[in-house]
Formats: structure tokens, sequence, C-alpha cells
């Protein structure tokens, strides 16, 4: 590393020159060499500096610094935004397994609470026995029993509609209560 002292410099254009005993001219320097200076330099600084030959071979000062000035104290915002990122994930983190917690515990509180050995919920309806009876005056001797049977679409035939209409409890068969089941299938007009 060579020495030397600053002799011009161009505070606008950012640059200036170094003179040293160890070179014949004086040596450029521009503003960027002393970046992590903590202030510009000033006529009369000593410098620390190493050469680089450019390309058009004039040598340039590079790697500076200014005698007995601190170097600028690095920045720790980089690691700061690394914490910050990582406490805003960790708060989201606890956020979130805190959301859910609170969810397990309203779900408990609002779930209906049953015995593991309560009775059943439905209880078994009985059955009655299926009643038989004869079709009144019929052309068929057909027997029909009372069996469940609802609707037009269970029935075999009208004289069958017409037997539970009339002896089986529930049918569903006598849209307009006429007493006449099944009009459009079995019963029409």
């Amino acid at each position: 590393m060579y020495q030397g002292i600053l002799k011009s410099w161009n505070d606008e254009r950012g640059f200036g020159f170094i003179y040293s005993s160890s070179f014949n001219s004086n040596t450029f320097i521009h503003i960027s060499a002393l970046k992590h200076m903590s202030r510009k330099p000033v006529i009369g600084d000593v410098i620390h500096f190493d050469v680089e030959t450019q390309s058009d071979g004039k040598q340039r000062a590079v790697h500076c610094r200014i005698e007995g000035v601190a170097k600028k104290a690095q920045r720790k915002r980089k690691t700061h935004r690394k914490k910050s990122s990582f406490m805003s994930k960790l708060v989201i983190i606890a956020l979130l397994a805190g959301g859910v917690y609170l969810y397990q515990q309203y779900t408990k509180i609002t779930a209906p609470h049953t015995p593991i050995n309560s009775a059943p919920i439905f209880e078994p309806v009985p059955v009655e026995p299926t009643r038989t009876f004869e079709s009144g005056p019929s052309r068929s001797s057909q027997k029909f029993s009372c069996n469940g049977k609802k609707h037009c679409s269970e029935m075999r035939s009208c004289a069958e509609a017409t037997f539970y209409l009339n002896n089986c409890p529930g049918t569903i068969m006598d849209g307009d209560g006429d007493g006449k089941p099944c009009k459009r299938q079995h019963c029409g007009h």
C-alpha cells in the first residue's frame, strides 16, 4: 500500500489527485475509492492507497483510506430486515396456532354433549300385522292386504287402489277428495 498527500480535489465532480514520492506523476483518485470513509477528503489529507493501471495506461488509486479518519459505521439494516422478517413469520405462526386453539375450544363448548352409552335416538315403531280383506263386490276374487302402500305408483290395478283408499290408513291416492283413486293411472274416467 502506498501513501501520499491529496494535492487537488474537485468536490462537484468527485475526484482529485494524490502526490506520492513513489511515483513520477500525480495519481488519480475517485470518490468511489473512499466511499467507506466517514467524510469526504480535503486537500492536504494523507491518503493510503493501492494503484491500478487503467486500460488507457494511466494509474488510478484504489482501496483508499484517509489517515486519521474513521470508516463509516456499517449499517445493520440488512440483519435488521432479516430479524424483522423472521419475527413477522414467527408472529404469523403464533397467531395461526392461537386461532386453531380457540376454534377447537369453541367447538368443544358449542358441540352437544351426548354420553357414549345414551339411549338410541330413534325408538322402534311397532309394526301392525297386515290385515287381509276381500274387496267388496268386484269382478275379480283378488285378495288385498294393507301392507304399507300409499301411492298410485305402488298399485297394480284400480281395484287394489280402491281397496287401499277405503280400508288402509295413510294413503295418498285421492288428490281431489272425490273418493276415486289413481284417476290418471288405473281408474281413469
